[in-house]
């Protein structure tokens, strides 16, 4: 699998690999079957193999007997790893699971609400700092529609499955000056990266386009300048 989506464009480079926690000791603990140095070994084997990989992740502090040394531990991973997307929660007992059965729920609310801040802070600036990266890059977007905050805008997704957003203006098609229209739902476009936050980018759409043209198509150098996203070799399928 890993070795396909680096093959394929038309594979979304975009992985949910839930960490849960940085520490193996509360891992262990929770019977995930897996280390923070296996998890981590993978990270870099996808990479590698994965140039333009974005990474998602689930992350629960405060579980049971969580001392703030392991807390500390899932910091740094989180630091190490720096997500492109986090799900973030405070440990909770649930009912018929082993943990509620075997151990008890001693992290003190206020612990769990601090650590819960800390992990938080700790993805958003590594985000906004990542993101930083994509400042002047071209995007293949997929639309998915008008933006809820603004209707003169849309919004759409990236191959790395980054949320961008850019103007509803008028744009051509490839090898197309003349005929122009505003991009709808299910268009694909190319869009150049002019700023960026921690959770979004915003661009300017350059041009409608098409997954094969984008990535094949012999001007994408000429068109899109180096910044233009990787994969450019791969075969559409």
């Amino acid at each position: 699998l890993i070795h396909l989506i680096g093959e394929r464009p038309n594979v979304c480079s975009n992985v949910h690999l839930p960490a849960q926690s940085g520490s193996s000791a509360v891992l262990e603990r929770m019977r995930r079957g897996y280390t923070r140095e296996a998890y981590l070994a993978l990270v870099e084997r996808m990479r590698l193999t994965i140039p333009d990989l974005t990474l998602s992740t689930d992350v629960i502090v405060g579980f049971c007997g969580e001392t703030d040394e392991e807390h500390q531990m899932t910091v740094s991973l989180m630091e190490q790893v720096r997500f492109d997307m986090a799900f973030m929660f405070k440990y909770s007992t649930r009912e018929k699971t082993h943990a509620h059965r075997t151990m008890k729920d001693d992290v003190p609310e206020a612990v769990k609400h601090d650590r819960l801040k800390e992990v938080i802070d700790t993805f958003f600036s590594n985000c906004e700092a990542k993101n930083q990266a994509e400042l002047g890059r071209v995007h293949l977007v997929l639309v998915e529609g008008p933006s809820k905050r603004n209707p003169d805008e849309l919004v759409g997704r990236s191959c790395t499955n980054k949320k961008i957003i850019f103007p509803s203006n008028e744009v051509s098609r490839r090898n197309d000056t003349v005929a122009v229209r505003t991009p709808r739902r299910g268009d694909y476009v190319a869009v150049r990266v002019d700023s960026v936050s921690a959770q979004s980018l915003r661009g300017t759409p350059l041009m409608l386009d098409t997954m094969a043209e984008f990535y094949s198509n012999p001007m994408h150098d000429e068109l899109f300048g180096a910044n233009a996203m990787p994969r450019a070799t791969a075969t559409v399928q």
